[in-house]
């Protein structure tokens, strides 16, 4: 693709009078920078775009975007107010508005993202429907799985997957850096999603208010005729909800208790499995399903609805839920030896630990292990009351090492240590998988060991024991039987 600079930069309102400079891409990292490329200058949280201009005009830039008042450069340079945010704009019209190609659905919250986005590109899939998948776990689109760097892809990385999507449907996580940041920006969603509010991020938000107002920018990101889908089950939502309703944006709400929702949740069961009772305009459905948690009630409910607005009946739907296998590594259960069982969960909030650990607890006769840690640079303001929750809830708690992060080792283990003080059933071991060793040979008969934090991520860090993942630990060591004896805690 090309364009005329002229052309891009009238389209978003920049003037330009050289008509002979054609762009044939854009981006905000200089190293990705090729011949006739246009370089956006951004001034991030850890690094300053506008110090890599030189290298970017080295690299090939046709011309460069940015904030700062610079001296000559050897090519054309434009100063706006927000380089972040006009990149959005840039990017969306080089490639031109491919939201407008499909329905897309775009899901925000603390919790129930990922689970949400898997359920509803699901249903889609079950159903005939070509979905493309951008989140957490992975990119999927036209049939092909691709690995994640960011839940919510850059600006300009994200428009041009969508451009390339062949896919009717869009199912994309949006995380609320993302949000804050620009990546996801103007009308480019047929349906936003709000799941829930909870404890995360405050090493990036300064407070739950600017915390709360980064994911209502999601809704500033519906298309003309959009809808929103609002999660009312906590205070967070029948707030998100109000304002809403109050600011005239069109939007359905669910779990709200307090008011009369044309699709509600009748009664449900999670013990033995997972059963809903859903109420549709007054037709009654029940559907049984394979993932267990009161948490996947809400999922579920969340993406049931927001395919009902699609077009689907409830039957396409409830045969689509009741097969869903599960999100890898949302709750991943592996069976071991003596009738124990291994699982692997990405919770890494007090709420998504609270729902986790109550779940695993259901899910095992006898005694609960937990393994879990935090990552250097992350929001240490939650740590405290985590390590409360799990010590709480679980027989014996693992504290390890998760990514560290450029974060000193001695340093986090020491925090570890001082965290686990005031209880009597947690032991640290800063190998993670040496922690994993010890957990699994405390295992007896009817005990669970539940693995949090990292879900399917790979490990970043090295370990004694050369595995990949919590999970490929996990087999490893049921394979080849290196289990390490229990310690005394």
């Amino acid at each position: 693709m090309q364009i005329t600079l002229s052309e891009l930069l009238r389209r978003v309102g920049l003037s330009c009078n050289d008509e002979t400079i054609v762009v044939n891409g854009i981006e905000s990292d200089s190293r990705k920078i090729k011949k006739g490329n246009l370089f956006v200058a951004i001034k991030g949280h850890d690094k300053d775009g506008h110090v890599y201009i030189d290298s970017a005009i080295e690299n090939g830039a046709a011309a460069v975007i940015g904030e700062q008042e610079l001296d000559s450069l050897p090519v054309p340079y434009y100063k706006v107010h927000n380089s972040r945010q006009i990149v959005s704009v840039l990017a969306n019209t080089f490639y031109g508005h491919p939201q407008n190609k499909h329905i897309i659905v775009g899901i925000t919250g603390t919790n129930g993202k990922t689970s949400t986005a898997y359920l509803l590109h699901h249903i889609l899939s079950f159903n005939g429907k070509t979905s493309s998948l951008l989140g957490t776990v992975e990119y999927v689109f036209n049939g092909s799985r691709h690995e994640s760097s960011l839940t919510t892809p850059d600006a300009v990385s994200l428009q041009k997957m969508i451009h390339e999507s062949k896919d009717e449907f869009i199912i994309m996580e949006v995380s609320s850096h993302g949000l804050d940041q620009f990546r996801l920006a103007g009308p480019m969603l047929d349906y936003a999603i709000f799941t829930n509010l909870s404890h995360e991020h405050m090493d990036y938000h300064s407070d739950f208010e600017e915390y709360f107002q980064a994911k209502k920018k999601i809704f500033k990101c519906l298309k003309t005729g959009g809808k929103g889908i609002i999660g009312a089950y906590t205070p967070w939502g029948e707030r998100m909800a109000e304002e809403l309703a109050a600011e005239k944006v069109p939007s359905i709400s669910y779990g709200n208790s307090n008011k009369k929702e044309a699709i509600y949740l009748k009664s449900f069961m999670t013990v033995p499995t997972l059963c809903l009772v859903i109420d549709d305009n007054g037709q009654e459905y029940s559907l049984t399903m394979r993932i267990p948690g009161k948490h996947n009630v809400y999922n579920a409910l969340g993406s049931y609805i927001c395919a009902r607005a699609i077009g689907l009946t409830p039957q396409q739907i409830i045969r689509a839920l009741e097969c869903f296998q599960g999100v890898p590594g949302r709750f991943e259960q592996v069976d071991l030896p003596l009738g124990a069982r291994a699982i692997v969960d990405y919770a890494h909030t007090p709420d998504g630990l609270i729902h986790a650990l109550e779940t695993a607890s259901h899910c095992v006769e006898n005694n609960l292990y937990h393994i879990f840690g935090f990552r250097g640079r992350r929001d240490p303001t939650k740590r405290e009351e985590m390590v409360k929750i799990s010590q709480a809830i679980c027989s014996h708690v693992f504290l390890t090492l998760d990514d560290l992060n450029g974060v000193d080792k001695e340093q986090m283990v020491e925090e570890l240590k001082e965290l686990s003080k005031p209880y009597q059933n947690i032991t640290v071991i800063e190998d993670r998988t040496e922690a994993i060793a010890h957990a699994m040979g405390s295992l007896g008969q009817g005990d669970g060991l539940i693995i949090t934090g990292k879900g399917p991520e790979p490990y970043k860090d090295e370990y004694t024991y050369k595995t990949k993942s919590d999970i490929d630990t996990i087999y490893y060591f049921l394979t080849e039987g290196k289990i390490v004896e229990p310690i005394n805690g």
